[in-house]
């Protein structure tokens, strides 16, 4: 299990922190599996591996949460509980994901959903976008999956939205598990989504 102190776990959910050094020994968890953080959620591990203590980067240690090498330093020994030879000793790099306090909600967001599921949520996005005057959702969801992760500022350009209007439209494609949104890319589909637009493209062509 991951373990975090708390001032990191607002950064780590909006996903400003993507990056951890672990004092281990041994590779304890793998690529792709998701492990549980103490007090804070799921993580996905996106990549890992070992690295020498004296190559961490300094963009490395900004994507871990640290101002400076020495509160890195700092920590890391607290971590290891023991004094550290920073310049012969590796530590365990490991990439991650937030995904979220429950699981069933990631599953969701994977498209792991029922036929009756994607049916009523196809349904009630019909219906959301049709009562809004400019309506936005399929487009916004069509953008990001055409390019994949959106800033703020692009959505806002292409959907000719205010700012504080895409922080509440994106509030409830996330609710709804359709999208996810990292603090450095900005805002991306999930395959949920992806899932309900194919659900959308297809019904369109068959009424043609």
């Amino acid at each position: 299990m991951f373990r975090f102190l708390k001032k990191y776990h607002d950064d780590i959910k909006s996903g400003r922190i993507t990056l951890t050094f672990q004092p281990w020994d041994t590779l304890r968890v793998l690529r792709g599996k998701i492990y549980r953080a103490y007090n804070l959620g799921l993580l996905r591990v996106l990549d890992v591996d070992f690295k020498r203590l004296a190559d961490i980067t300094p963009e490395e240690l900004k994507r871990c949460g640290y101002s400076s090498l020495a509160a890195f330093q700092r920590e890391f020994e607290e971590m290891a509980d023991r004094g550290v030879d920073f310049e012969r000793e590796r530590a365990v790099r490991i990439e991650f994901e937030y995904i979220g306090e429950d699981i069933e909600n990631y599953k969701k967001a994977m498209g792991n959903v029922k036929d009756s599921e994607l049916y009523n949520l196809k349904e009630k996005l019909i219906i959301d976008d049709q009562k809004n005057a400019k309506p936005w959702i399929i487009k916004t969801l069509r953008l990001l999956r055409e390019y994949d992760y959106l800033p703020s500022k692009d959505l806002e350009k292409r959907l000719r939205i205010p700012a504080e209007r895409i922080r509440y439209n994106m509030k409830k494609l996330k609710a709804l598990n359709l999208i996810t949104s990292n603090q450095r890319k900005g805002y991306g589909i999930t395959p949920l989504g992806v899932k309900v637009l194919k659900t959308l493209s297809s019904e369109k062509k068959s009424s043609v």
